[in-house]
């Protein structure tokens, strides 16, 4: 006795590659943002590498903010070591990268230095662990050309929903001064100096 089949069986098939493919593209799409999260830690890694090459050809100090006049600042003074402008980019930041790259534009950097170590002298960095000397900022502002650079995290920061601060599952990413990177939330993030007896992660050398 012959046994017909129904649509259902028909087409159970092709519902069935319906939902993997639909599956497979919310997995890939899930996978390419959770991906752009290690985009930046890798640029300001490799950004803070380039600041002490920098520092070595240069008396051991670390880059000024400012190098020679205004079109010059510490992120394009890195670009012999980098040869990246993309490297200054955060892909979650809205900002797109500049078509020609000017360094006193804003956009030119959506990571920004503390203005406390520019141009210090290695030897005189204290606590290199907790000391910042890069992070996340924000590439729409109209501080951040090449020579971007802030010494705390602006209040508005604190209060902004995807602020800098918090653009990065609720933190930020910040290069220190003994080259490794760390996500942080902001208020692990201070102004005072660190010291042995209270170790912070901070903005201020002294």
């Amino acid at each position: 006795m012959k046994r017909f089949c129904s649509w259902g069986c028909v087409l159970s098939p092709f519902i069935f590659a319906a939902i993997f493919y639909a599956g497979s593209f919310w997995m890939e799409h899930i996978w390419y943002e959770n991906g752009k999260e290690f985009i930046c830690p890798s640029n300001l890694k490799q950004i803070s590498l380039a600041i002490f090459m920098y520092s070595q050809d240069y008396d051991n100090k670390l880059p000024p903010t400012i190098i020679s006049d205004e079109t010059v600042g510490w992120a394009n003074a890195l670009q012999p070591y980098l040869k990246s402008y993309p490297l200054f980019q955060c892909p979650i930041e809205n900002n797109p990268l500049q078509k020609t790259p000017q360094p006193n534009r804003p956009g030119f950097t959506d990571y920004w230095m503390n203005s406390n170590v520019a141009g210090l002298e290695d030897k005189k960095v204290i606590s290199p662990e907790q000391l910042i000397i890069l992070g996340d900022g924000d590439g729409g502002s109209p501080q951040s050309t090449a020579s971007y650079a802030i010494n705390h995290i602006p209040i508005s920061w604190l209060k902004l929903v995807g602020s800098p601060a918090v653009r990065h599952r609720s933190g930020a990413n910040y290069a220190f001064a003994d080259g490794h990177v760390k996500w942080l939330e902001p208020d692990r993030v201070s102004q005072l100096p660190s010291s042995e007896k209270h170790a912070v992660f901070t903005f201020m050398n002294r």
